[in-house]
């Protein structure tokens, strides 16, 4: 009984979700912009039941517990990619029974690839013995020495009195950064402060904490990326949600991004304005589902690029003389500067088509079983807030940039040589070749 209410709830949960992306979407984001490509073309009732169709189909084979960090990438990519992708291009295609159909399946199909990986037998690691406090050593020298280079790079200065201009911040952050501060920005962002704040929380260390979401502000105040202010939310709405092993983690997660939705733009109605709505919805949600069509549009009638801009660049030739994002900010938003970055499906897309989507989804599964193995072993609550940032940056980043610019290697690093204790959930561990640790190491 308890499981069928369970179900009821997220499925209502979901529908209000859908309700709210929509309601934004016409009332708050196309009014506001519209000249920026957010147009409302006002889909038919029989185009908005089919997606919403494909919205609920994932509910069928979905529960509430998060046991495996695997389950967690699925929930993010379902709620800020999958259900906007179903929904928003509604309302910018002329045509929502074109291809556009056999693209919502192949997703759909990846969404299950992705649930599946939850269900994998997990691979037996062999740890490389290394004591707690060496690793915890060793980390914060990496992080002083990220901090050396962002310093030696900006320097020392908390850009507060821009905040209110992020434009200008973001213009002076993108003439002084390089590839090595761009990395170091990254890793320090996306993971170890990160790991302070579930250390922190796990710990009921309140310095952690502190430092974690300290250092989050002061990397905000030189990019002005409001994602890197926002990412402490992030993190720590995360691990709130994670409370008892997870066992409720979906409907935690599934009502919290709701009802940041009807939050934000009931403070629009209030202020007369749609700077919330623009800031948590139309950035962070709508965003990847109507990049998402754009980049099929284009790349379903001109050249896919094969990677010959990234890895393959040695062995192909590469047919535009822009990068794809410029190439979508350029034909879409009529912005030659701006680039268009799009989430892995996107990029898969704009890559190989519909084996690009499939093919890097399995790359994905494969990586993220690989990190549900080494994660067995390690405190739950650490080893999601590792994997957390950059999962998030799947939503507007390809997985080859994720790997090493946003921090997956780096968290496989950390998860695996960093012992932690984790906490035995009897109705939930069912695989017993891995021997639980007790306590700290």
């Amino acid at each position: 009984m308890q499981i069928k209410w369970n179900k009821i709830l997220l499925i209502t949960g979901i529908a209000f979700y859908v309700y709210g992306l929509k309601l934004a979407y016409t009332d708050f984001i196309s009014p506001a912009f519209s000249y920026f490509g957010f147009i409302n073309l006002h889909p038919s009732a029989m185009e908005q039941f089919v997606s919403i169709v494909f919205v609920f189909i994932p509910l069928l084979w979905s529960n509430m517990h998060a046991y495996r960090p695997s389950r967690i990438v699925y929930w993010i990519l379902y709620m800020m990619v999958y259900v906007p992708a179903m929904i928003v291009p509604d309302y910018v295609r002329i045509d929502n029974f074109d291809e556009i159909v056999i693209l919502k399946v192949v997703l759909l199909f990846c969404m299950a690839l992705i649930y599946m990986t939850g269900s994998f037998r997990l691979i037996p690691v062999y740890y490389v013995k290394m004591k707690t406090n060496v690793m915890l050593f060793l980390t914060a020298l990496f992080s002083l020495s990220l901090w050396g280079i962002i310093i030696q790079t900006f320097g020392i200065h908390f850009n507060f009195s821009q905040v209110d201009d992020v434009y200008d911040l973001r213009e002076t952050y993108r003439s002084q950064v390089n590839r090595v501060s761009g990395y170091a920005m990254n890793w320090q962002s996306k993971i170890i402060n990160a790991l302070l704040l579930a250390l922190g929380l796990v710990n009921k260390n309140k310095l952690l904490i502190c430092i974690g979401v300290l250092g989050q502000l002061f990397i905000f105040s030189i990019t002005g990326q409001k994602s890197v202010a926002l990412s402490s939310v992030f993190i720590l709405m995360i691990i709130f949600c994670l409370r008892k092993n997870g066992r409720n983690f979906v409907l935690y997660f599934v009502y919290g991004i709701t009802a940041l939705v009807f939050l934000t733009m009931a403070l629009d109605l209030m202020m007369n304005s749609s700077e919330f709505t623009s800031l948590f919805i139309r950035r962070m949600l709508i965003t990847p589902g109507l990049l998402l069509s754009y980049y099929f549009d284009f790349f379903s009638v001109n050249p896919q690029v094969h990677l010959s801009h990234s890895i393959l660049e040695p062995f192909l030739t590469y047919p535009y003389d822009k990068l794809p994002p410029f190439l979508i900010g350029e034909h879409y938003f009529g912005r030659v500067d701006l680039a268009a970055n799009a989430n892995i499906w996107a990029d898969g897309f704009a890559n190989f088509g519909y084996a690009g989507i499939i093919g890097f989804t399995v790359l994905l599964v494969g990586i993220l079983h690989l990190y549900d193995s080494i994660s067995a072993n390690r405190n739950f609550i650490v080893s999601v807030a590792l994997i957390a940032m950059p999962a998030w940056s799947l939503v507007d980043t390809s997985l080859i940039t994720s790997l090493l610019t946003h921090g997956i290697f780096i968290a496989f690093i950390i998860n695996y040589f960093l012992k932690t204790e984790r906490k035995v959930d009897s109705l939930y561990e069912t695989d017993h070749r891995f021997k639980l640790r007790s306590s700290l190491e």
